[in-house]
């Protein structure tokens, strides 16, 4: 909840649970949660941009240019590096860039791969949402494209 009393975000847990919440004023849905056993929580809009922040500064250190899209997503700038790596060597670096934010700030990320920001984002989607992705997903060709895409 924010400090208006409105639901801005749920854990997947809660929408596991089928509840219907963002945006929601608290006071309207507060019986339905308290049955449900959810507890409510007040956002912490500073702990979130330091941990943002964090994240950020971690990424960024392993490209040459980095560019904060969002208070959660950033896309690399691998330039000509990118043509040069086959699919295990992306794959083993967005391991690599998943351990060390984990160990530097403890947040769990999905890292997407791809020729242009566009083709990074479905990758990235895949990456968490697509069985057998693991966190990492690379389009870096037409086979893969095709899959992460359709």
């Amino acid at each position: 909840m924010n400090n208006d009393g409105c639901i801005v975000a749920a854990c997947g847990l809660a929408k596991k649970l089928g509840l219907s919440l963002k945006f929601k004023p608290y006071f309207q849905i507060k019986k339905e949660l308290d049955k449900a056993g959810v507890v409510p929580r007040s956002s912490n809009y500073a702990l979130y941009a330091d941990l943002s922040n964090k994240m950020m500064e971690t990424c960024s250190r392993f490209a040459k240019e980095s560019y904060v899209y969002s208070i959660d997503e950033c896309f690399l700038d691998f330039g000509d590096f990118y043509s040069a790596q086959d699919e295990s060597q992306w794959l083993e670096l967005g391991e690599l860039m998943r351990r060390t934010v984990w160990r530097e700030v403890r947040l769990p990320i999905g890292v997407g791969i791809g020729v242009t920001p566009t083709l990074a984002k479905a990758a990235n989607h895949a990456s968490k949402r697509i069985h057998g992705y693991h966190g990492v997903a690379v389009i870096n060709d037409e086979k893969s494209r095709f899959n992460i895409l359709s």
